[in-house]
């Protein structure tokens, strides 16, 4: 007989380990080890929230891969000339370099977008597109003042400028209805004769949550500089 580990567990488990990765940055601990896994972690976890968000089907890897391909263009178009996000430069925290883009930059975009479609599937029970595109530039807002912290890039402005979030959303917004239109988001779609129900992206929506904690806590934590390992 096959036991399933039930979800509740799981959830903990991301959030232990996302909070835990925040803490280890605010007390200074296995920056090392911290460094050299974030790129694994982030790849990892854009695997998962895809194949957890969406049904596995041909046309559901190939529009990842338009948009892995095209946010990694855009994301060097950015670095080379600032359009369309703003100034900004990649250092090597992120490992190796493409034409100044960091090759990890791609999938933290799909798992961007796959977990904001999965939070608003989930919490809203929405398809919404525009939600969507909307939850994933909330989740950059976040993510863009703890990079910032964690020396993955840098703007050349004290904030990131309105252009990048207007960026993202725009882009965010049509890598959504790309997959719209090519695949099924796993709520959406239907088993022979049995609804598949909300409940199929719970996991993915709580990465969604686990990580926007994990940036939130990160730059509080160091900012602040009111927890130190003597």
């Amino acid at each position: 007989m096959t036991h399933r580990i039930p979800e509740r567990y799981i959830i903990a488990v991301i959030y232990v380990f996302f909070v835990a990765g925040a803490l280890w940055n605010t007390l200074g601990l296995f920056q090392g080890f911290m460094r050299a896994t974030t790129p694994f972690v982030l790849a990892g976890s854009a695997v998962v929230a895809v194949v957890l968000t969406y049904r596995r089907k041909p046309s559901t890897y190939i529009a990842m891969g338009v948009i892995f391909l095209a946010t990694w263009a855009i994301e060097a178009l950015g670095v080379a000339t600032s359009f369309p996000f703003g100034t900004y430069i990649y250092t090597d925290q992120l490992g190796w370099k493409v034409l100044g883009v960091s090759i990890v930059i791609p999938f933290a975009w799909v798992l961007v977008i796959a977990a904001s479609d999965a939070f608003v599937g989930y919490f809203f029970r929405r398809i919404s597109a525009v939600l969507v595109a909307l939850a994933a530039t909330v989740f950059d807002f976040f993510l863009e003042f703890a990079a910032d912290m964690l020396d993955l890039w840098h703007w050349t402005t004290r904030f990131p400028p309105l252009s990048n979030y207007i960026s993202w959303f725009v882009i965010s917004l049509a890598a959504v209805l790309l997959l719209r239109d090519m695949t099924d988001r796993r709520d959406s779609a239907q088993m022979p004769g049995i609804p598949v129900p909300n409940e199929a992206l719970r996991i993915p929506a709580h990465l969604w949550i686990a990580q926007v904690l994990y940036f939130c806590f990160t730059f509080l934590g160091m900012k602040s500089g009111l927890l130190t390992v003597s």
